[in-house]
């Protein structure tokens, strides 16, 4: 087929997948792809950093706590994902950084916003939940990215992973079948998320476990340890 990926509407594709995948109307293989587009959308990493302080916040300090939230929330998501969006507008780095080179070249300057805005909460007296929450997702991305340096990793995969780590962490829920129930919905959005990664081709299957592993691992010991 000639042209470019985005010139073919019915081709399904990361730009550094193992292969391509040719879906055309009526193929049994579409809805698939669309469902895991749609998870994948859903699951954005910067998503988690709009949602998870504002939450947080509300749980430790209420109302007020919800307004830190919201501040953390543009700081570390808001601005961050508006950082990417330019970046991919004036080319610098392809959509969704699906590249490994492209990442190498994206996350010196989101490491810096993150890092930046870590440091505006801990000086400005944030709730510790909500200061927490954002350090831990840093620290996933910055050895995130230390390993994507040589082999890449899945940063869906981990940040959704460290979010289930920092919610089951902060909720604790008092009855057992409770935290039951929200282990199961957390773990069913890990693995949603690592299927559509791998589903699209934008992942191996190592690559998302690995990548789950570290954000489950490390994000969750790191909103431990501070919150």
């Amino acid at each position: 087929m000639g042209g470019s990926v985005r010139d073919e509407p019915h081709l399904v594709v990361c730009p550094d997948a193992r292969w391509r995948k040719s879906v055309v109307d009526g193929v049994a293989e579409r809805p698939g792809l669309r469902w895991a587009a749609w998870v994948s959308g859903v699951f954005e990493p910067p998503h988690w950093m709009v949602v998870l302080p504002p939450y947080l916040g509300w749980r430790v300090a209420g109302s007020v706590g919800v307004w830190w939230g919201l501040g953390a929330a543009l700081l570390a998501g808001v601005v961050p994902a508006a950082f990417l969006a330019v970046g991919s507008w004036r080319r610098w780095w392809g959509r969704g950084l699906r590249v490994r080179q492209d990442r190498l070249v994206a996350i010196p300057g989101l490491l810096l916003l993150l890092s930046g805005a870590v440091a505006v909460l801990y000086g400005a007296g944030a709730p510790r939940e909500v200061a927490a929450v954002v350090a831990a997702m840093v620290a996933v991305v910055v050895v995130g990215s230390a390993v994507t340096s040589v082999w890449k990793v899945s940063a869906h995969s981990a940040v959704t992973a460290a979010a289930t780590g920092v919610l089951v962490i902060a909720c604790r829920p008092h009855a057992a079948a409770a935290g039951v129930l929200l282990v199961l919905v957390l773990g069913a959005a890990v693995v949603a998320v690592a299927w559509s990664r791998v589903r699209l081709d934008c992942h191996t299957r190592a690559q998302v476990v690995v990548g789950a592993a570290l954000g489950l691992v490390l994000g969750g010991a790191v909103f431990a340890g501070l919150r």
